[in-house]
């Protein structure tokens, strides 16, 4: 339900102002009559933004996906906006997404454009679909707008899927490895060392070790959880300011493995960014500074937006421009070169990100097939040292009473 801000009459001198809650335009008209009140102005009180920021935690972006490819299948089809607005919140389940589209519908219904009405909840609609979305309505086209912008989502919702699910088995494999060590290092290990207190021989070296890691464990592991915890929130600190943040994510794109993974990751989604916009007809300057804003990696991030201010306003090529920052790859330099030479860059970028897709299926492949068993077996050569540890000295003793 809408909130709108009105001013009116009471009365042939008095005026009176104040917010009514009603379904749409007509709605809060007709109470305001019933009211005895004369209208001056009725205007929406940011209802749009209210419910994004209300409803938000209760929306999935798999709704807005839905809603854009509905949204585009329905205008394609010759079907008006506010027909096609009413029909998909007729058909939607979730309650709070139909108040968030029976909103636009009332914001279209009193003059706006769809544009300006996405834009007043950016928690739902971020500044590249909002930008796109004006595209569309400013070239006519905004159903092949709302198609692109539908598959660009599909395909960024399918990668982020399917990093998860490459990173989660081997993160969950190591968590608990983590764990049981801690374990049997912490509780288990101290309740069996004094069988060897009455041992009048040297314990084996590897033995002592173990023996006195699990002591250090036994005696402050309330301390080291107290110790990992505060350098965890201090490390998590140190990665909101700018400069902690860029140097760990510099740190990460040095990585053997995991830097090349987030690289590929983060060209995949800017490449498709950037052409979709300028597929859109959205200038260099502001499609740049749009796609950016994608990007995971601050390191990279600032490069682009760099490139942004230094050399599109001046005039220079794109292609020069990340031809001069070393975190961007020669081959998406040489891509765009070609690209602009061409006068298709657009078509040039969707290449480069078939291009980065497949190295980044790639380095899925190699996640799965070399870095779960990798990781499997340092968790089982932890544990088996710390058995092998405790089990040598009672080899040592039946060696001996041979």
């Amino acid at each position: 339900m809408a909130v709108f801000i009105y001013k009116a009459k009471k009365g042939p001198d008095e005026t009176v102002d104040g917010r009514i809650e009603a379904d749409s335009r007509v709605v809060a008209l007709a109470r305001l009559d019933a009211l005895g009140l004369s209208p001056i102005s009725l205007d929406m009180d940011g209802s749009l933004d209210h419910l994004g920021r209300v409803r938000r935690g209760r929306i999935p972006a798999r709704d807005i996906t839905v809603f854009t490819r509905q949204l585009a299948g329905l205008l394609r089809a010759g079907v008006p906006i506010l027909r096609a607005l009413t029909t998909i919140q007729q058909q939607s389940s979730n309650p709070a997404f139909k108040a968030v589209v029976d909103t636009i519908v009332s914001a279209i219904r009193d003059g706006s454009t769809l544009s300006e009405t996405l834009g007043r909840s950016p928690h739902l609609f971020s500044e590249l679909y909002v930008n796109m979305v004006r595209a569309g309505e400013s070239v006519g086209v905004l159903d092949e707008m709302l198609l692109r912008l539908a598959e660009a989502r599909e395909r960024e919702d399918e990668l982020r899927g399917r990093v998860l699910a490459a990173i989660a088995y081997p993160a969950l494999v190591l968590g608990i490895g983590a764990a049981s060590v801690f374990v049997i290092l912490t509780f288990f290990l101290p309740r069996i060392v004094h069988l060897f207190d009455g041992m009048h021989t040297v314990l084996p070296l590897p033995t002592r070790v173990v023996m006195a890691v699990s002591g250090v464990f036994a005696n402050w592991w309330g301390w080291l959880l107290a110790g990992g915890a505060a350098a965890g929130w201090g490390i998590y600190r140190l990665a909101r300011t700018r400069h902690g943040r860029l140097a760990f994510d510099a740190f990460v794109l040095r990585l053997p493995v995991a830097g090349r993974f987030a690289l590929d990751t983060d060209l995949v989604r800017f490449c498709r960014t950037l052409a979709l916009l300028l597929a859109g007809g959205v200038p260099i300057e502001r499609a740049l500074a749009l796609s950016a804003k994608t990007l995971v990696n601050r390191r990279l991030q600032e490069a682009v937006s760099q490139v942004g201010e230094d050399a599109v306003r001046r005039g220079a090529s794109l292609a020069d421009g990340f031809r001069r920052r070393p975190e961007i790859p020669l081959f998406l330099t040489n891509m765009m070169a070609v690209g602009e030479e061409a006068g298709r860059l657009d078509e040039s970028l969707q290449e480069a990100a078939a291009f980065y897709q497949r190295e980044l299926e790639r380095d899925l492949r190699l996640m799965t097939t070399l870095l779960e068993p990798a990781l499997i077996l340092l968790v089982g050569a932890v544990v088996g040292f710390i058995i092998f540890a405790m089990l040598l000295p009672i080899f040592q003793i039946g060696q001996g009473l041979h």
